[in-house]
């Protein structure tokens, strides 16, 4: 076999490959079946719950005015594992610690506070890229969380009771007032 036709079957093989690997990915890996909207997507097939933070996340609500947050926003995107996220029903219960550190400098987690909603109360977003999913918006009152850190999860549980967490993120509040 010449050097040409060499390479003429090697593109081809890689050409066949590709093909298959486009009709696998496009061709039957959503389990809704055709023309269904991913709201009806069996409950249970989350696989992670993914939040992107802006850098700075802070909400400032209150009507004295001052400068300290009291409240935080960030978007929740729902992965069942095929890297298209999209809106499910169900609710999110999410939780915020305050950490401290001890005299003997151990770490401290106490619960501030958590919120528990349907995910059909919270506005919805769209990410080229992540799909469909949720901008969350949480106030805390009057909580003396400024300048500490804090930790933030949040878990999605589906009509079934099954839960899914996401990672646990760390922020430091920023503490702007006296």
């Amino acid at each position: 076999m010449t050097t040409v036709a060499a390479r003429t079957l090697r593109g081809a093989r890689g050409i066949a490959v590709g093909a298959v690997v486009v009709a696998l990915i496009g061709g039957g890996c959503h389990r809704g079946g055709a023309g269904s909207p991913l709201r009806h997507r069996r409950s249970g097939d989350i696989r992670g719950v993914r939040c992107l933070f802006d850098q700075k996340p802070w909400v400032n609500a209150d009507a004295a005015g001052d400068p300290d947050p009291e409240g935080i926003r960030y978007r929740v995107f729902l992965d069942p594992g095929d890297g298209k996220c999209g809106l499910r029903d169900g609710s999110f219960h999410i939780e915020l610690y305050q950490i401290t550190r001890t005299p003997t400098g151990e770490t401290e987690r106490t619960l501030v506070s958590d919120w528990n909603y349907p995910t059909s109360e919270f506005g919805t977003i769209l990410s080229k890229i992540l799909g469909k999913g949720y901008h969350i918006q949480l106030r805390w009152a009057k909580k003396d969380i400024a300048g500490h850190e804090v930790e933030m999860i949040t878990q999605y549980i589906d009509p079934d009771g099954n839960t899914t967490r996401s990672a646990t993120k760390r922020l430091r509040v920023p503490k702007y007032s006296p």
